[in-house]
């Protein structure tokens, strides 16, 4: 098994994977290293029982061939010069573990013992892995309270209901924290604008909605990662705004349920990294963002979940343009060979900042991999058209034992009807052994219009097996979990979010993705929207303690 596979799939529309590293890069690694030979260590300098100081020089010697790799990339290399690095670094590394495994008797099938050369590697790599905890303590909070949220300068309300305290068991323990809510603006073109605070400080990027209609509702998703690296109590707070003097929103206007909840992970099965500096993103192809990649080592049947946070302005007022994004695991697109991205975002004017949201469930093979975020711009016009990264930004590569999937869906499928229609091969299923566990739900799906005006919702339901009837678990029946219309000032496109639900009762449940369109009054017919191209759903038991 190779450590950093290079992929060879093409997309779906037949072209070359654009997420692949170049194959020159690699030979000159490759090359450079073999040229340089394995590293020499006497017996004088070095302890060969001492695997933590063998270990810093072979990182040293990586870091030179890595640097080395990064001055001579041609300037026309579509990846970072941090995640060439990166990609270097750990290609050296296993390749000096193949130097430094000790003689085996010889064989005559050399290609045979090279495999089993990379089989012991990798098996002495995962050796110092820590497994993924089998439960995790988490914290759920709910209200439908209805609340009005006024827009005052530097003055954020309280939202009823979403707040929390988690005690973590060790100081360097990771929470992850998600709010789910509906927010409807009470006027025509107004803001709104939540977050998250951690003892009456903020710790996550602002999270906004852009209406052009009063009563068009939105769902807000916020997830954040934190790592407070302190024993004791902390309480978490989502807190919102309305951005200017004299505008309103209401939180629940229909006492739609909202709900916050904590997760704590132990350290070591977790990956992130944070970033906030400006960048300017041009009309082209996939390109990284810089800063936004991390490497996560996984074991045999581990899954990993991946949440990635952006904060961006749109410089644009078409509905001809698209910001695209995607997560790629070493060069494999985490959208599947659609490339169509994880997120899509649009926008009807200019200067209006808020955050996109990209979650999913990977299933690796085990060994290290590099997750790294990649971003394109679609333009009708490439003149004067960019989009703009500012503000907190955060990636998050969180290891799971085990769960449901994901399941991704058959094939594209148009969706035309008022009613809900459940979309092909989006069911999960999974068993509660009391009736107190809970279940954590991740899910995505893209949406492709085919018209100017649209209005599409998604939502999941929850099915008992055996049962005819099933629940929908949207903020309300008509509504569901996640709208996408033509009409919003500027927003996300691809559905996605996470929540956790308490079925109620033991045994065997099922949770299915389904879809409706409605007629906007535009024509005699409901706009009609494609689905599927790209999509996932997994769930996971929380078993009660």
């Amino acid at each position: 098994m190779v450590l950093m596979e290079v992929s060879d799939l093409l997309t779906h529309a037949g072209y070359p994977n654009p997420h692949r590293c170049s194959e020159e890069m690699r030979e000159e690694a490759l090359r450079k290293s073999q040229a340089e030979g394995p590293p020499c260590f006497s017996k004088e300098d070095v302890d060969v029982e001492d695997p933590e100081h063998e270990h810093k020089l072979m990182a040293a010697e990586a870091a030179k061939a890595a640097d080395a790799a990064v001055a001579a990339a041609p300037e026309d290399q579509v990846l970072s010069k941090q995640v060439l690095w990166q990609k270097a670094f750990i290609a050296e590394m296993a390749n000096q573990s193949n130097l430094k495994l000790p003689p085996q008797a010889e064989v005559e099938d050399s290609e045979s013992q090279t495999s089993e050369d990379q089989m012991e590697v990798l098996q002495r790599l995962l050796e110092t892995v820590t497994p993924c905890a089998s439960t995790y303590p988490v914290t759920v909070t709910q209200a439908t309270d209805r609340q009005r949220v006024e827009g005052k300068a530097d003055h954020w309300t309280p939202l009823k209901g979403s707040q929390l305290v988690v005690k973590p068991a060790n100081e360097e323990d990771c929470i992850l924290l998600v709010a789910n809510m509906l927010i409807t603006p009470e006027s025509d073109r107004e803001e709104s604008h939540v977050l998250l605070r951690r003892d009456d400080r903020a710790i996550s990027s602002f999270f906004s909605s852009y209406s052009r209609q009063r009563s068009w509702s939105h769902h807000i998703c916020l997830p954040w990662l934190d790592q407070p690296l302190k024993r004791g109590e902390f309480e978490y707070q989502v807190v919102g705004n309305a951005g200017r003097e004299g505008s309103h929103y209401f939180v629940g206007e229909k006492k739609e349920r909202r709900q916050l909840f904590s997760l704590v992970l132990e350290a070591f099965q977790v990956s992130w990294v944070e970033d906030d500096e400006v960048l300017s993103l041009p009309p082209g192809p996939w390109q990284d963002v810089n800063g936004l990649h991390e490497v996560v080592t996984t074991l045999p049947g581990e899954k990993v979940l991946v949440l990635c946070t952006l904060h961006y302005v749109a410089n644009w007022s078409s509905e001809l343009n698209r910001g695209r994004f995607t997560v790629v695991r070493d060069d494999l697109g985490l959208d599947g060979l659609a490339d169509r991205g994880l997120q899509s975002v649009r926008a009807l004017g200019p200067s209006q900042p808020r955050t996109l949201l990209m979650a999913t469930v990977d299933e690796p093979p085990p060994g290290p991999h590099l997750y790294r975020v990649r971003a394109a711009l679609t333009t009708d016009e490439e003149s004067g058209v960019s989009l703009t990264l500012q503000g907190e930004r955060q990636l998050a590569l969180i290891r799971l034992p085990s769960g449901t999937g994901p399941v991704r869906p058959t094939e594209p499928v148009e969706i035309h009807d008022a009613t809900w229609a459940e979309i092909p091969g989006m069911a999960a299923s999974c068993s509660l052994r009391r009736p107190r566990d809970r279940v954590l739900l991740v899910y995505h799906i893209d949406c492709n219009p085919l018209s100017y005006f649209y209005e599409a919702h998604f939502t999941i339901f929850r099915r008992k097996e055996g049962a005819v009837s099933a629940q929908n678990l949207g903020f309300s029946e008509e509504f569901g979990l996640d709208m996408v219309f033509s009409d919003y000032g500027a927003s996300s496109e691809y559905p996605v979010g996470l929540l956790v639900d308490t079925p109620g009762s033991q045994g065997p449940w099922t949770y299915y993705m389904a879809a409706r369109v409605a007629n906007l009054g535009t024509s005699t017919e409901n706009p009609p929207v494609v689905v599927g191209y790209s999509g996932a759903l997994f769930a996971m038991t929380l078993p009660s303690r």
